[in-house]
């Protein structure tokens, strides 16, 4: 029972966030066939806005106030334009099956993530009461590795990595990047061993 009513507390929250977010959709399905990567070159465009956004920032420079400034600054004429933007490229009659598949995919995975974010700050908040000593140790190492890694490597680099991957994570898992890639990696062992073995028992004979 708590399941169902957990699956239904969910789809709410779905329908609840298109509502909020309909005048978005046209702009939404486009990035996301680009996240996805439904074209094999989409990759290089991601990385590739990335890599300018940083540049310009580090040749720039500005303070952290201008930075700050400039960035909310950025996020409200995105607010403001893009829903009229998407408007007026877009008629409601343009709008397929297709496109809202796609975007009560992008609703549910956004619902998805705010429920696996809330539920590890609960694991922690419970940890706090349940085990103090564990999660001090996890904290304190935590903290620790973080102060020492940004000591010791560049935090702009941190930055556009940290960034970059998170930006190329949804492609790497609709494409199954990883698991290809592992099992390259396997099949070349596999193949390095059987031909290493029949060499070692030609020589034998």
């Amino acid at each position: 029972m708590p399941d169902i009513l957990l699956v239904s507390d969910q789809e709410k929250r779905i329908k609840s966030l298109k509502r909020r977010i309909e005048t978005w959709r046209v702009f939404l399905v486009a990035l996301y066939s680009v996240l996805i990567w439904t074209e094999s070159w989409y990759p290089a465009p991601i990385v590739g806005t990335i890599s300018t956004v940083f540049l310009m920032y580090w040749y720039w420079n500005p303070p952290i106030i201008t930075s700050v400034s400039l960035f909310f600054l950025i996020l409200s004429l995105i607010d403001y334009s893009v829903p009229r933007i998407c408007s007026c490229i877009s008629q409601p009659h343009q709008w397929t099956a297709l496109n809202e598949k796609k975007f009560e995919i992008i609703c549910e995975t956004l619902v998805k993530t705010q429920d696996k974010i809330y539920n590890q700050m609960t694991y922690f908040i419970d940890l706090k009461r349940t085990n103090p000593k564990m999660y001090f140790l996890s904290l304190f190492s935590f903290c620790s590795l973080s102060a020492w890694i940004g000591y010791t490597v560049n935090n702009w680099l941190i930055c556009f990595i940290l960034v970059t991957l998170i930006s190329l994570y949804p492609g790497v898992k609709h494409n199954e990047v990883l698991s290809k890639f592992l099992s390259i990696f396997l099949h070349r062992v596999t193949n390095g061993i059987r031909s290493y073995t029949e060499k070692d028992s030609v020589k034998n004979k």
